[in-house]
């Protein structure tokens, strides 16, 4: 027999039980202190937790349409230099689509590399001014190219990456958005109108809250646009800039000569 023996002498019990000794499970167990001999029985197995009773709204799988539409190719028999022609002009057209997509992917990472380069000089050259220009240019030997840094932003879902680097003064630069939408179909249609007219005041008490949806966002103040660059060193705006990005234009028209 296997025992294991804990020593205690807690207030208010006798020595006689000072002693208690335990048997594992499989074991039998007798404790040496007086003529008491108690048995522990094994604990019973606990059922499982039984989860929630859902109704299964599973849809058969659909079987997947591998077989490829079979179209009519087209063919000109009775004028064979315009059916020529037709497959030119599709290998053309080809041919084109596949440059056009190659180049539109080497364009757009020119573009973000042009304001990943500029942006610090954006940064630094308007340092102090009220009213900084829009645009950087960038005089190059194909032409003019203009980096433009709108006066719109990334989307934040929390301001949370804005705390670290502003601190207090993050509600002085950015505040809270948000939209509001009430879902027609959700309201109960012999109330609908009433609601409608009262709106969120009445929402609780015709029990339609989920017909409530609220978008919400952080988005910069006003004036942070122009403030920015009188408020904060260009390090400050870099390191803003990296958890709000200012969203920039690459453009390539150039402006009319005067």
């Amino acid at each position: 027999m296997l025992t294991i023996q804990r020593r205690f002498k807690p207030s208010g019990l006798s020595a006689s039980r000072a002693l208690e000794t335990t048997a594992l499970p499989g074991h039998s167990s007798t404790a040496t202190a007086g003529s008491t001999s108690t048995a522990i029985p094994p604990a019973p197995p606990q059922a499982p937790p039984t989860g929630l009773r859902k109704i299964s709204f599973a849809k058969p799988a659909k079987k997947a349409d591998t077989a490829k539409t079979a179209y009519p190719v087209f063919s000109d028999s009775d004028n064979p230099n315009a059916a020529k022609q037709v497959f030119e002009i599709a290998a053309r057209v080809k041919q084109r689509a596949e440059e056009i997509e190659s180049l539109t992917g080497a364009q757009e990472t020119d573009k973000a590399e042009l304001r990943m380069f500029v942006t610090p000089f954006y940064f630094r050259v308007n340092q102090g001014k009220p009213e900084p220009p829009s645009s950087v240019s960038i005089p190059s030997e194909q032409g003019e190219v203009l980096v433009t840094f709108q006066n719109r932003y990334a989307k934040l879902e929390s301001e949370a990456p804005l705390q670290p680097i502003l601190g207090d003064k993050l509600g002085e630069y950015f505040r809270q958005a948000f939209t509001l939408t009430v879902n027609g179909e959700l309201l109960p249609a012999d109330q609908a109108q009433t609601i409608v007219d009262e709106l969120q005041a009445v929402l609780a008490k015709y029990n339609a809250l989920d017909a409530l949806d609220v978008k919400e966002q952080i988005k910069p103040v006003k004036d942070f646009h122009t403030l920015r660059h009188t408020a904060f060193t260009p390090a400050l705006n870099l390191a803003l800039d990296a958890a709000c990005p200012i969203v920039a234009m690459i453009k390539t028209k150039g402006r009319e000569s005067k």
